[in-house]
């Protein structure tokens, strides 16, 4: 047995257009059942009370000939629906009776005259007037005091049924219709209400994209709650922007400004280490040297990202081949620490930034040589896309796949996500003592989500795969 689904979360899981159409829509149909019963009560009411007022005034009509003493031998049945009317005494003995009526017979029994009398009509049977159809009859007194003499007038209830029916079978059809044509008319009422907000999100998914800098959300035309959400969203907008700018500027400006006297020390220590007479000096320059190039390394990082940041990950866009780009970048590692090694995979071609991509190249081979133990390979291929993958874009005609695998001792499952933040390290002391500085893969992500592209990490059993999809 499967388990039974939470009623909340699946209501938090529609949409707020499909919970607004629901909820109209049973608030409606709601109104319509208790409106359509007080119609049904109501309207029956109303046809008997004026099926009864018929009646009596036929009877009171009749009464007045009995008590005339001019009660003719045979009675006229009146209009409105009266069917039969019969004047009785005392004994319930039909005194006069009108045609098609029974002369003999009462229309009523004995108990059911006594009621009467005391002014409640009776539903009875048709068969007692050779009818197929029921009888409502109302008795009017003819003489004082009363019981004396009775008249009986008979009226079709048929009609009220019938009456009923049909507005039963009106609400039946109508009511369901109604209310499919009021959820179509709420679905696209609201669908209509909510375009600004579509556009809205439309809009901030494109400032994902593309940055603060870029655009600003949609101001609606009509000046509503929308209208100003949209517009103190855009005035926060701006002032992070000014505050990220500000922000992106220092860095990049911190970091050009480094560089100089980072390279001037670079240099001098180099000369140091040359001329140094002692073998102590030479060890304490080689080991400043490290610090040197590890600090010129995170500077180049710093510079990297805060230029990414300001004017995106993608400087400029070409056709290039991946698996050459993949080839010559391990070219450049023929003196690595392990042994690097290109395997030959299928020619494909992506559009993207050169420069951009070969840092991606560089750094993820720079992380596989700096902890593998033996040997990294890299490989370029082709894979297809999935059929949701299709469905959303069928321009993008698959996947360029370019794989770093080394046999390190890997990344654990559930802090995968967490390298890609910046200056995160899995061991801080082992990194730093191994030259890492936490950017690397932030800025490998940055570069490859401006082309389209994704990153994850696998086992490699042992070790770790890093796998590159960017759109051929």
């Amino acid at each position: 047995m499967g388990e039974r689904q939470n009623p909340a979360a699946w209501w938090r899981r529609r949409s707020l257009r499909a919970r607004l159409t629901l909820v109209s829509a049973a608030l409606f149909s709601l109104t319509l059942i208790i409106a359509g019963v007080l119609l049904f009560i109501l309207i029956g009411r109303s046809l008997v009370n004026t099926l009864d007022s018929s009646a009596e005034r036929t009877g009171r009509e009749v009464a007045a000939l009995v008590q005339q003493n001019s009660l003719p031998k045979q009675l006229l049945a009146g209009s409105g629906g009266v069917s039969l009317v019969q004047v009785v005494d005392g004994a319930n003995r039909v005194v006069a009776a009108s045609p098609g009526a029974d002369s003999v017979v009462s229309v009523l029994r004995d108990n059911e005259l006594t009621r009467a009398r005391l002014g409640k009509p009776l539903n009875v049977s048709g068969a007692r007037a050779s009818s197929d159809r029921p009888l409502r009859v109302v008795a009017v007194p003819a003489d004082i005091p009363a019981g004396q003499r009775t008249v009986l007038v008979a009226t079709d209830f048929g009609r009220v049924l019938d009456s009923s029916r049909l507005l039963e079978r009106t609400l039946l059809v109508g009511a369901p219709l109604a209310v499919v044509a009021m959820a179509a008319l709420t679905w696209w009422i609201v669908g209509r209400t909510l375009r600004p907000v579509a556009a809205l999100r439309r809009g901030a998914a494109e400032l994902s994209a593309s940055g603060l800098s870029r655009s600003r959300l949609p101001v609606p035309d009509a000046e509503d709650e929308i209208h100003s959400l949209a517009t103190t969203l855009n005035d926060m907008l701006d002032r992070l922007d000014s505050a990220t700018t500000k922000q992106r500027r220092f860095v990049g400006d911190a970091a050009h400004e480094l560089r100089s006297p980072i390279a001037s020390l670079r240099v001098q220590l180099e000369v140091a280490g040359r001329i140094g007479e002692s073998r102590e000096l030479r060890e304490l320059t080689s080991d400043a040297l490290v610090d040197v190039e590890r600090l010129s390394t995170l500077i180049d990082d710093l510079l990297a990202l805060a230029r990414s940041d300001e004017r995106g990950a993608i400087k400029s866009r070409a056709l290039l081949r991946v698996d050459d780009l993949c080839a010559a970048s391990v070219d450049s590692y023929r003196d690595a620490r392990i042994g690097v090694t290109c395997i030959p995979g299928d020619p494909v071609t992506v559009i993207g930034d050169r420069d951009g991509l070969h840092r991606v190249m560089v750094n993820l081979i720079d992380n596989a040589v700096r902890y593998g133990r033996s040997e990294v390979t890299v490989s370029a291929g082709t894979a297809p896309l999935s059929p949701e993958q299709l469905e959303a874009d069928g321009s993008v005609r698959g996947w360029a796949v370019i794989t770093v695998a080394d046999d390190g001792p890997g990344i654990p499952a559930n802090k995968r996500e967490r390298v890609f933040d910046r200056f995160y390290r899995l061991d801080t002391a082992r990194s730093r003592a191994e030259g890492g500085t936490g950017l690397g893969l932030s800025i490998v992500q940055e570069i490859v989500t401006a082309h389209g592209g994704t990153v994850s990490l696998e086992d490699n059993q042992p070790g770790l795969r890093v796998i590159v999809r960017l759109p051929r």
